[in-house]
């Protein structure tokens, strides 16, 4: 049975908050004082808990970028206009997270005013994401408050980090681009919008009011893209296309146990083997990652001889710091039985090398299968991987071993997460005493392919859709990637990269 994928209820609530048991003190009561205090200590564990926080920037320039970002902070009117300048996103890691608890997002959400409707982000262009406005749909935005797009996303680059220097960050914020964006001044009253028509060259401008907060869920709600919004629904989904021979495989997640996730690919590849599909499109755009060895279940059912499956774990620190913050996922205070159990588990799996990390050992590495068999109901066609930044962690690493072994073509662009390395496994959170945020931070990084360096870069495409297809495809009401890649199979490989 097909499992829905289960996303928070509001974007305010996807991209900023976890769910707490604590006291909280209402956002209306915090000071500025109070959220330049828990940055201050939310930097400092950090400095002690991640993994390598100082992977991609130097411990200098990190501290000299932190000050100006609480330097800003002390000068904002308030709280709310404050938020946008957390430090957390320095040490460029995706997986490191700044988040309030659920009340105090819920409250901030309904302090905002809101631009009115969704967009898409697409290659430093903004469109618009809804039918029936006041913009047409599909319409590119010039500016917004005389503000050229280009310089807008530039702004809106820092909540939207991936790892290393990675800038598909995008990718997983555009959906969330009305509470984003709205938090840079979030008691405007309107927004003059500067914008294309689709198929005119002519600048038109409108003045348009802030929604307020039910306004604004309700046109997110109405967002048109993605268009495969059922795919995207469930974990796991098939389509199978006659006309051209080809199946569809949605993965959302590798978040799964294998029981489930083996039930999942081997119906699928049973399908497509039994209607002699020529070629198989694997959609992970939206994969957020989980378990690698999930990742390498699903390409066992593309290679008909072993492959190696080869990845470890390190990281600079066993220990846990500052504890007396560290909560369970419920909000629980971890007790001295929870500390001493973490501080265990990591001790018995991970030993110091030579250069002062520690590294993973054969306890860790307990039933990992570093040379996978193919499965009995392998795939031997023609295989295309959809990427983009939204691709991250193991999703990442099933991408890689496609373009590493060379067996099939990865379409989109580059992931959110890199190729080398990321982090990954297990994570602690933080409760922070005066607001009641939640930081989240990864303990180990995650190397593939025995990967001894991190350029900081993710797994990069061998064909990007050139953009006035994609302008071409959302105007059109059709998803881009997956357009673009049945043109592709229905043309023999002859689509015309400079179109």
């Amino acid at each position: 049975m097909k499992q829905l994928l289960i996303f928070g209820v509001t974007a305010i609530q996807a991209f900023y908050c976890l769910n707490t048991a604590a006291q909280e003190k209402k956002l209306s009561n915090l000071t500025k004082e109070d959220l330049i205090s828990d940055f201050k200590l939310a930097v400092e564990i950090l400095k002690k808990q991640h993994p390598n926080p100082y992977k991609f920037i130097d411990s200098v320039t990190f501290a000299r970028k932190v000050d100006s970002l609480l330097n800003k902070v002390a000068q904002q009117p308030d709280v709310l206009s404050g938020v946008q300048y957390s430090p957390i996103y320095l040490v460029k890691d995706v997986h490191t997270n700044l988040a309030f608890s659920n009340d105090n997002g819920k409250e901030l959400y309904n302090m905002i005013n809101f631009f009115p409707f969704p967009v898409v982000i697409e290659r430093e262009k903004i469109f618009v994401n809804l039918k029936g406005g006041s913009i047409p749909f599909g319409a590119e935005l010039v500016s917004i408050n005389n503000v050229p797009a280009k310089d807008i996303l530039g702004a809106l680059s820092a909540p939207a980090y991936s790892d290393g220097y990675i800038t598909t960050g995008m990718d997983r914020l555009y959906p969330n681009f009305q509470v984003i964006f709205s938090l840079r001044n979030p008691r405007l009253k309107s927004y003059q919008v500067a914008f294309l028509a689709p198929g005119s060259k002519e600048v038109k401008r409108i003045t348009l009011p802030a929604a307020d907060p039910t306004q604004a869920y309700h046109a997110g709600r109405q967002s048109v893209f993605p268009v495969n919004l059922l795919q995207r629904a469930y974990y796991i989904y098939n389509n199978y296309f006659d006309d051209t021979q080809t199946g569809l495989l949605t993965v959302n997640t590798f978040a799964l146990n294998e029981a489930d996730a083996y039930k999942e690919f081997s119906e699928f590849f049973r399908e497509v083997n039994k209607r002699k599909y020529k070629q198989v499109i694997i959609d992970i755009r939206s994969n957020g990652g989980g378990n690698p060895a999930i990742s390498a279940l699903l390409y066992s059912f593309l290679v008909d001889a072993p492959f190696r499956n080869v990845y470890n774990y390190r990281t600079r620190t066993i220990d846990l710091a500052y504890p007396e913050y560290a909560v369970a996922d419920n909000g629980r205070r971890l007790s001295d039985e929870d500390i001493q159990g973490h501080k265990n588990f990591l001790y018995q799996r991970f030993d110091k090398d030579s250069s002062g990390f520690y590294v993973g050992n054969a306890r860790l590495k307990e039933g990992l299968l570093e040379n996978f068999p193919p499965d009995k109901d392998a795939f031997h066609g023609n295989v295309y991987v959809l990427t983009g930044g939204g691709t991250v962690s193991a999703a990442t690493y099933f991408a890689s071993l496609v373009q590493k072994n060379k067996r099939g073509e990865i379409i989109g662009k580059e992931t959110g997460s890199g190729v080398a390395a990321t982090t990954a496994a297990w994570f602690l959170k933080y409760l922070l005493p005066k607001t009641n945020c939640v930081l989240t931070v990864p303990l180990s990084e995650l190397y593939f392919f025995n990967a001894s360096a991190d350029n900081g870069r993710g797994i990069v495409p061998d064909r990007e859709i050139p953009l006035t297809k994609f302008t071409t495809y959302i105007q059109s009401g059709k998803d881009p990637e997956i357009t673009y890649t049945l043109e592709l199979i229905k043309s023999g490989g002859k689509v015309d990269q400079m179109q």
